[in-house]
């Protein structure tokens, strides 16, 4: 990430530690300095151990995460550790966590969004580890005290089809501010703010960067541009696929691209802001393998691991690692200075405002 898009997320910089200062000895010459081979070391010296695994050579997690068969299995031929997981949705892994607070069933829980995270490490669901590859990631996407770390980013975009923009003589809009000009009338689909991460990510982030009494006006306009709402956020890109709609609201959306390159769509990272929110990883606390969750957390955030999690599902990476064709790269994207722990903690108020003004999605 340059310096001009770094500072859009960090407030401080912390200064590096001086190098501590050699001390040099010098020895008195021997009176009869006959010379002698260096004597040899009996034993190599001796390093800091790292994490040894658990007896147990396994880890189970709870998975929110695209690709899980493929990340399962390059881990386990990187460190021998055989992974058993159950996948399901972030709001699922959260109730399972609670009801199994005194009996924990897993050892990680991978993927989701990071509001959900955050009010797991307030409930004690989840324990406190620093990975030392934890400094590969930008402070603003990782926990402050190690409770979670993001292996990817989900970000919020456009995916418009370019056929049907021209059939409807419509030009491709590269903005949010675009997006409430009367001439996209029932040509934009967008996800239900009750049920969809993505629609609440889009409306929080349209409140921080305009502000709210802005951007509630901004929304009421770009809402009267979309006929109805869809319940998951991944739906309206199907839609713009279908030629159905010209845009769609969406999540990551070079996913859809990627998948379907001869489809005449066109992935929009908006230029006045593009909104996005962190997919962590934690270990739960209590888990029955915790050395072999802590590994499994190192490899994630490893440039291999993230090269393997790109692979299996093709998301902005947390690191600057490669990305792969048709990721986009940190540097690539002008982040919005998106605060996902405010916006976690209001999201009760946000949405009881949002069905108060738009009472034609309930």
């Amino acid at each position: 990430m340059d310096s001009k898009k770094k500072c859009r997320w960090i407030t401080a910089v912390l200064v590096l530690a001086m190098l501590a200062s050699g001390v040099l000895t010098a020895c008195a010459p021997k009176p009869t300095p006959t010379p002698k081979p260096a004597p040899k070391p009996t034993e190599k010296p001796t390093e800091p151990p790292g994490l040894q695994p658990d007896a147990e050579k396994v880890v189970s997690m709870y998975v929110a995460y695209g690709g899980p068969d493929i990340i399962a299995a390059e881990f386990e031929k990187a460190t021998g550790i055989k992974v058993e997981y159950l996948t399901m949705s972030s709001g699922e892994v959260f109730a399972r966590l609670q009801a199994e607070k005194a009996n924990p069933q897993t050892d990680v829980w991978f993927g989701g969004g990071s509001d959900a995270f955050i009010q797991a490490a307030d409930e004690g669901l989840i324990e406190a580890y620093k990975s030392p590859n934890q400094e590969n990631v930008d402070p603003a996407f990782r926990d402050d005290e190690g409770y979670w770390t993001g292996v990817s980013l989900v970000v919020v975009g456009f995916l418009a089809n370019s056929d049907r923009l021209a059939d409807k003589g419509l030009e491709l809009p590269k903005t949010w501010a675009e997006l409430a000009n009367p001439v996209y009338k029932d040509e934009l689909m967008a996800s239900n703010l009750n049920t969809s991460g993505t629609a609440y990510t889009t409306v929080s982030g349209i409140l921080q960067l305009l502000g709210e009494e802005k951007g509630w006006e901004f929304l009421d306009k770009m809402y009267a541009n979309i006929p109805s709402v869809t319940k998951s956020g991944s739906a309206p890109g199907q839609m713009a696929l279908a030629g159905e709609y010209a845009i769609g609201i969406v999540p990551d959306p070079h996913n859809l691209f990627i998948a379907n390159p001869d489809a005449p769509l066109v992935p929009v990272f908006p230029e006045d802001g593009v909104l996005a929110w962190p997919s962590p990883v934690a270990i739960v606390k209590g888990g029955k393998h915790p050395n072999n969750a802590r590994i499994f957390v190192d490899w994630c955030l490893s440039p291999e691991g993230q090269k393997v999690l790109m692979a299996a599902s093709p998301r902005v990476p947390t690191t600057s690692v490669e990305t792969i064709a048709g990721v986009p790269s940190l540097d690539d994207l002008d982040l919005v200075a998106y605060d996902h722990i405010k916006w976690g903690k209001e999201r009760e108020r946000v949405v009881e405002e949002f069905n108060k003004r738009f009472p034609q999605y309930q």
